[in-house]
């Protein structure tokens, strides 16, 4: 039988988020961690990081290949970054969602009382759930 230590305290860690834009200075070009973070609740990171490297992979291949055809390198952040922002707001809306469901001392009682409707109705409502779904395989 393991021994329980008692809990000395608890609090929640700020979790950051930094997005960089333009993600890309003249022959700079910004992918991944080095253009955003996104807080680890969310699990997108690496999803993002693809993201940017397939983007920008597919705007050098047309630049080498059609004689430095740079539209794409020249859409790379814009293309990017609503990506990113996207998926910004969902990690923002989940980990608000999922401290306040779970614990009331965080934003007071109303928020976790709005923030259990509000997980309830992802398990209730087929489109809700839908979004979620798409959110979490990263399809949205």
């Amino acid at each position: 039988m393991a021994t329980r230590g008692r809990i000395a305290g608890t609090q929640l860690v700020p979790l950051r988020s930094v997005v960089y834009s333009p993600m890309s200075h003249r022959r700079l070009y910004l992918l991944g961690d080095a253009a955003h973070i996104v807080p680890p609740m969310s699990a997108k990171g690496m999803n993002l990081a693809l993201y940017d490297a397939e983007v920008f992979a597919k705007a050098v291949i047309r630049h080498q290949v059609n004689d430095q055809d740079s539209a794409l390198l020249d859409a790379y952040s814009s293309t990017c970054l609503r990506h990113v922002w996207n998926y910004q707001a969902f990690a923002a809306w989940w980990t608000e969602l999922i401290h306040n469901a779970g614990d009331s001392s965080h934003q007071g009682e109303f928020r976790h009382q709005a923030a259990r409707a509000d997980l309830a109705r992802l398990f209730a409502s087929g489109s809700a759930n839908r979004l979620l779904s798409e959110f979490i395989a990263g399809l949205n």
